[in-house]
């Protein structure tokens, strides 16, 4: 497929209008990005405007370059990266300077001090910030005379850039994550539902191994989409660290408790469609089609089960989950008699035991936590 640069150039415009548009229409993650870009802008003007036109530094440039990099995704981020990023700066101050005082050659300080320097981008200590060590120390032996009085100016440039960009990011709308995990949960929740539903429609019609694979590869999705909510969760907690802004509307929960019988649940939907995926192997015994009728029901209503769990948990907290959930135990054991008086097929025990477990263990996830207290945003 060949892409025209003309067509290419007109989707990421497409693409970007509409960000914008949802971004100036209401709180969305394409505003938290557009506030992080106009705070960085801010507190690199900022910092330009204090180092240049105040303090009349001799390379003011560093300032604006430091505040620039400083306007992280949580302030808590914003001060250990800061802290990091320091260090880095004056340690390659330090090693650019004191390089030149003993080779009093520029070239020789230069090959000298980045190998004393580069190994800072892989050390710990400086996370990934220590690029920043060698990039000074470039700075300071070729931009000008490397003498102590240009070293105390380079620190000063780079400290006023860091603590610049620190406090925009603290005190202008200081960024919060709650909404993107409450989100991420959310769609977890949402995506489960439907493909269990889509997976009682395609049991309780024609379907074969092609289908159980395609089913497969959505599990596997879901599974990701899973790690995503973990991610924006940690997200959030880090968020609020160090964060003078109060938690907007009184959210911020915990919401790993919720998130935890969820994944669960799709662990137990991709063994579902794993043990399909099985069922089409050469050797294999079909599963009997009156026990996939009955499966497929369950499966259909475990999917409302996992949205009344949403509605519980991440929506008006309606308390219909308990109701929900005895009914599918009860389908779920009624199945189990008719497996033990041998009502279908019994080649298929194979494959009719590992669903029937799979689907046992899913409805056991959601019962363990349906007394949350703490899961629920309002």
């Amino acid at each position: 497929m060949v892409v025209r640069p003309v067509e290419w150039l007109r989707w990421h415009a497409g693409y970007g209008l509409r960000s914008l548009r949802r971004a100036l229409r209401g709180p969305s993650r394409e505003r938290d990005l557009l506030v992080q870009s106009v705070k960085s802008a801010v507190a690199a003007a900022l910092a330009w405007v204090v180092a240049y036109e105040l303090l009349h530094a001799p390379l003011a440039s560093l300032a604006p370059w430091a505040a620039l990099v400083m306007v992280h995704t949580t302030v808590y981020r914003s001060v250990v990266k800061g802290l990091q990023q320091a260090l880095a700066v004056v340690f390659g101050v330090v090693v650019a300077t004191g390089g030149y005082a003993v080779t009093g050659d520029r070239t020789t300080a230069l090959i000298v001090v980045l190998l004393v320097t580069m190994p800072l981008v892989n050390w710990r200590t400086f996370g990934d910030q220590g690029i920043y060590g060698p990039l000074t120390a470039v700075l300071v032996i070729t931009s000008g005379q490397p003498t102590g009085h240009a070293m105390a100016w380079r620190l000063v440039e780079t400290g006023l850039g860091i603590a610049v960009g620190v406090l925009v990011n603290a005190l202008i709308l200081p960024p919060t994550h709650l909404r993107d995990a409450h989100e991420s949960v959310t769609g977890v929740a949402e995506e489960i539902a439907g493909q269990l539903h889509r997976l009682g429609d395609g049991l309780a019609g024609e379907w074969d191994t092609d289908d159980a694979r395609d089913w497969l590869r959505r599990s596997d999705e879901l599974r990701a989409r899973t790690e995503d909510a973990w991610a924006a969760i940690r997200r959030g907690r880090e968020s609020m660290r160090m964060n003078p802004r109060p938690r907007p509307g009184g959210r911020g929960e915990d919401l790993s408790p919720v998130l935890l019988p969820l994944e669960v649940v799709a662990k137990q939907t991709q063994g579902i469609c794993r043990t399909l995926v099985d069922a089409g192997a050469d050797g294999m015994p079909d599963p009997d089609p009156r026990f996939l009728a009955v499966y497929a029901e369950m499966l259909r209503h475990g999917a409302t089960v996992v949205r009344a769990y949403r509605r519980r948990f991440l929506g008006t907290g309606a308390p219909d989950l308990p109701e929900v959930l005895e009914s599918a135990r009860e389908r779920s054991g009624h199945l189990h008699e008719r497996l033990r008086a041998d009502e279908f097929r019994l080649d298929g025990w194979l494959i009719h035991g590992p669903l029937l477990i799979e689907i046992d263990r899913m409805l056991t996830g959601l019962a363990a936590d349906q007394d949350l207290s703490h899961g629920r945003e309002p």
